[in-house]
């Protein structure tokens, strides 16, 4: 319980006065085991607001005030890190200049344009969604996704360099937190699929897609840096959620055909 609290703590503005945290890194990095519980709570706050404004608003609106709300309670922290690492990698050529550019405090264009693009394509996925159930879904999953990319991500590489919180959690982060972490994910995901095995396929897709997508970042990351830090980590989160709305879009498109088909078949059975 003290670890989904500390994630709690950490990834969202949800006031937890008692909740603190020791020097050295090592009990967030404990807490990391929670990231997707913690996305999932997360989650569940974005979904209940999305369904109670889907009855007022079509879903492009819907879509644009649920990452309004999501970004205040969050308070845009992986936003930041987007930005750092847009500006850092794309903006700069050699390793010192990357560290420079992540470490400035103004945003440079690339970071303004990453998070302009990563947005957009968000609203775009979510607003294409035909029901608010489907939206809600998918914003249920959406934050769980994105932080386990993140522990996912930051388990295989080493810090990029000995400063800053990013370094402290990178260096105590381990197998075990990572299987513990997937543990809680694949709970919360048999849960729903229990629930609704009909999106059980989607969810999985995005999630896969959001991991993939991470950990191809951190690759190049380490290729360029030689290791990650915690912009990297915040980035890893935000192309995860992005990746795993695609990859749920994409798997929901798909299996509307074979909807089709199948009542199709039904009806003209029943025509017979």
């Amino acid at each position: 319980m003290k670890n989904y609290l500390r994630a709690l703590s950490f990834l969202t503005i949800i006031p937890l006065p008692h909740v603190r945290f020791g020097p050295g890194g090592r009990e967030l990095s404990d807490s990391a085991a929670c990231f997707p519980l913690a996305g999932a709570t997360l989650g569940l706050f974005l979904a209940g607001a999305a369904w109670l404004l889907g009855f007022f608003f079509p879903p492009g609106p819907v879509a644009v005030m649920v990452l309004i709300f999501s970004f205040f309670l969050t308070r845009g922290l992986h936003f930041d890190g987007l930005a750092d690492t847009a500006d850092g990698l794309i903006g700069a050529t050699d390793r010192e200049k990357a560290f420079q550019a992540m470490d400035d405090s103004a945003v440079g264009v690339m970071g303004a344009a990453s998070i302009l693009f990563v947005c957009l394509l968000k609203y775009a996925l979510l607003a294409s969604f035909e029901s608010v159930f489907l939206l809600s879904a998918a914003l249920l999953f959406m934050p769980l996704a994105g932080r386990w990319a993140m522990v996912f991500a930051g388990t295989w590489f080493s810090p990029a360099r000995s400063r800053g919180l990013g370094d402290l959690f990178l260096r105590e982060l381990r197998w075990p937190i990572l299987l513990r972490a997937s543990f809680g994910a694949f709970v919360i995901i048999g849960l729903f699929a229990w629930w609704r095995p009909e999106l059980a396929v989607s969810v999985l897709v995005g999630c896969v897609l959001a991991l993939g997508g991470a950990q191809a970042l951190a690759l190049y990351a380490n290729f360029r840096l030689g290791g990650l830090n915690g912009d990297i980590l915040g980035a890893s989160s935000e192309l995860g959620e992005l990746f795993f709305l695609a990859g749920f879009y994409m798997a929901q498109q798909a299996a509307a055909p074979a909807g089709l088909t199948a009542k199709a078949v039904i009806g003209f059975v029943q025509a017979l």
